[in-house]
């Protein structure tokens, strides 16, 4: 039987892929060449990462909150709101890298914001599939 964070736990397994793939992008000089492959790949995480938060949010957040679990519904209320910091910083990040003009304007910026996103982006859903996701798994 599959749990009932599974396909959440399968949009956290894509957004590891396409992390990986940017990182495996991430040399300046490179980028300084053509930041078209970079930006591609940051504009897939972008529309893969914002549809798993519009999901989460409208779903599965609301679910775990009205859960009759206790340590589940104070734990979800935490982790939500430790999202709304990464939201914000995501949004943010965004704003500045929004293609490849943008990167290719400074390309040593871009790889060290792009290294700190995702460092924040992975240890954020690997935090909500070991321990908020395994809890509801488990509560359910």
């Amino acid at each position: 039987m599959a749990s009932k964070t599974e396909s959440f736990r399968t949009h956290h397994s894509d957004v590891r892929g396409l992390a990986a793939r940017i990182e495996g992008l991430l040399d300046t000089a490179a980028i300084r060449a053509d930041a078209g492959p970079a930006a591609t790949v940051v504009r897939e995480l972008f529309g893969k990462f914002g549809v798993h938060l519009a999901i989460e949010d409208a779903t599965l957040y609301p679910r775990m909150i009205a859960h009759q679990d206790l340590h589940l519904r104070q734990a979800a209320e935490r982790f939500q709101r430790e999202m709304g910091d990464l939201s914000a910083r995501f949004d943010e990040y965004r704003r500045r890298w929004p293609g490849p003009n943008a990167i290719s304007c400074d390309p040593a910026g871009f790889v060290k914001e792009t290294r700190e996103m995702l460092s924040s982006l992975l240890r954020r859903i690997a935090r909500e599939d070991r321990e908020l996701y395994d809890l509801y798994d488990r509560a359910s």
